[in-house]
């Protein structure tokens, strides 16, 4: 009986053993799996490391452009503000000129037409005094004739008188004559 228990405690030992090196075994490959495993998962840690670096790089990339263009946006915002305003300024001063060039153009229409009835009055007023002028050169002509017979007509009767004074005769033909031409 001893013998029979001996052979099954040696049976169970080697049970054990084996069992022991089998699980010595299964441990060993489970420990080698996780090592790989930890092993592939730090891998990935440090890559996700790695991309989680690069975006929030780029995240902060990013949002300095959205800054950038955000400060730019205002910048045009107030630029187009600026320039609205002086277009409407412009828009304005515009208005005025025009207002001011359709008042020029009536200014030169009513200088144009006093121009053009000056013109004519000009004309009329040149007409007339080339009448008076032709009228003042005959009636000067007249008075030199005039003044010429009333020289000629004193000069008769000087010598008239002067043969009166000398002696009393009746009036020469050429006196009378002088008298009524």
């Amino acid at each position: 009986m001893n013998k029979k228990r001996e052979a099954e405690f040696q049976k169970l030992r080697r049970d054990l053993e084996e069992s022991t090196l089998q699980h010595e075994a299964t441990a060993a490959a489970l420990r080698k799996k996780q090592a790989d495993s930890v092993a592939e998962l730090g891998e990935q840690i440090d890559n996700l490391q790695r991309v989680k670096q690069k975006l929030e790089k780029e995240k902060s990339e990013y949002k300095m452009e959205i800054d950038d263009l955000s400060s730019n946006m205002e910048a045009v915002a107030k630029a187009k503000g600026n320039l609205e305003k002086m277009c409407r300024t412009l828009e304005d001063q515009l208005s005025e000129l025009k207002t001011k060039n359709d008042e020029n153009v009536r200014q030169v229409n009513d200088i144009s037409g006093q121009r053009a009835r000056l013109l004519t009055e000009n004309g009329e007023f040149g007409r007339q005094l080339e009448e008076k002028e032709a009228l003042v050169s005959q009636l000067t002509r007249g008075k030199q004739a005039f003044t010429q017979q009333v020289e000629e007509l004193k000069r008769l009767i000087e010598e008239e008188v002067k043969v009166r004074d000398t002696k009393w005769s009746p009036p020469t033909p050429e006196f009378r004559a002088g008298l009524f031409n």
